[in-house]
């Protein structure tokens, strides 16, 4: 029987899951914590979690969102998207109390978090082997898997938010749990199999950056294990077709200089970048508003980058510009991106602050996913949709649970 006093780690344990299933479900697991963190707050007159510039920081970029609503070319676009961010915040919140609060328990969190990963991952080994997943799932893409997500292709980013930190937790408990280490390599190798070549980027990262800050692994282990995963990398990049065509063949096909400017312009989300610094250019000050980009886009031209003739002048627009510098950059202005910027840049310096205090390893894998999120040019989901925002801040909760530790 679930004792009720430890509902919110349960709830927040379901997170993939619900992930998974719908943005309805996790959008009810996060008014459910929040709902319970405030009533808790308000209870015990506690409100010492809202007293730190992390927070401030993000209560005064909710401010800034609702200000620049009125400057939106879509108010109704941006409407909910602006007044609704405030989750966000209550997501940090509500992790980072409830983990501190039952310190003694987190273990359902990330048992859940794990168990549910490795089902993911079992079944996408199922649908990279046998065609379709667990319910009968066929990729839309036969070069890449989707697993439990059907037609959508992000499991990826799921298993980048979710192995690392559940992995950290019980290497911490454990070092010499050699199971671990083989759910790593499994992990890994589907990482791989997926074929998102940014995730899969991130992802490796992540594991060769955890390692090799880790204080109490000796030098050589590190190497030989980098140098383990590198091989694994290397071998899959040639053996497996689907990995070798989107690594290889489809960067080869783009047929430009070396200059990172031109694979940039010329890659798969080239356009959409071009797009967003041109409405840029427009709206310096202040951008077109939050979820405006597909609005936006539709008056700009890239003829002066690619041509009369060339589809890519006019294939600029989507729902948002698949990466969230220029998502905010466009939508937001100078304004809203210095504000950001000012966000993101604190917050790293408070995680390598309290890491180098505490050596917890779960500030150390969340801390590494969050900056790995940042990486400027390296094509992301969207900064203010449900599903990619809710794992970043889950993140950012589990850092603000650990940092001041």
């Amino acid at each position: 029987m679930v004792n009720k006093n430890l509902l919110p780690l349960y709830l927040i344990g379901l997170y993939p899951a619900a992930l998974i299933i719908g943005t309805l479900v996790s959008e009810i697991i996060t008014i459910a914590l929040a709902i319970l963190f405030i009533t808790e707050c308000f209870r015990n007159k506690k409100f010492f979690f809202f007293k730190d510039p992390v927070i401030y920081f993000l209560f005064i970029i909710w401010g800034y969102l609702l200000i620049n609503l009125f400057n939106s070319i879509d108010f109704q676009l941006s409407l909910n998207r602006s007044i609704f961010f405030i989750r966000f915040i209550l997501i940090i919140l509500s992790v980072a109390y409830f983990l501190r609060k039952y310190s003694n328990n987190i273990d359902i969190v990330f048992k859940l978090w794990m168990i549910i990963i490795l089902i993911t991952i079992l079944d996408l080994y199922i649908q990279f082997f046998f065609g379709q997943n667990l319910l009968g799932f066929k990729s839309p893409w036969n070069m890449r898997l989707s697993g439990f997500f059907d037609q959508e292709l992000k499991v990826a980013h799921l298993l980048i938010g979710f192995f690392l930190p559940s992995f950290a937790y019980f290497f911490q408990k454990n070092t010499k749990n050699l199971y671990l280490f083989f759910f790593l390599l499994l992990y890994f190798a589907i990482l791989i199999l997926t074929n998102e070549r940014a995730n899969i980027i991130r992802g490796t990262l992540a594991i060769l950056i955890f390692f090799v800050f880790i204080p109490f692994l000796k030098i050589k282990f590190k190497l030989i294990f980098s140098s383990l995963l590198i091989l694994i990398f290397s071998s899959m990049l040639f053996i497996v077709k689907p990995v070798n065509a989107r690594f290889i063949h489809e960067i080869a096909a783009m047929k430009v200089d070396n200059s990172l400017k031109n694979y940039v312009i010329f890659s798969n989300y080239g356009p959409h970048y071009l797009s967003s610094i041109e409405i840029f250019k427009k709206n310096m000050l202040f951008g077109t508003g939050v979820k405006t980009f597909r609005s936006a886009c539709k008056n700009i031209s890239l003829e002066k980058y690619y041509g009369d003739n060339d589809y890519r002048s006019k294939s600029g627009c989507s729902t948002h510009p698949h990466q969230y510098f220029f998502e905010i950059l466009s939508g937001l202005g100078l304004l809203g991106f210095i504000l950001f910027i000012s966000f993101f840049s604190y917050l790293i310096y408070r995680i390598i602050n309290g890491f180098f205090s505490s050596k917890n390893l779960i500030l150390l894998s969340a801390g590494t996913f969050y900056v790995l999120q940042l990486i400027p040019l390296l094509p992301t989901g969207s900064f203010f949709t449900s599903f990619g925002a809710t794992i970043f801040f889950i993140n950012i909760g589990l850092i603000y649970a650990y940092i001041n530790k």
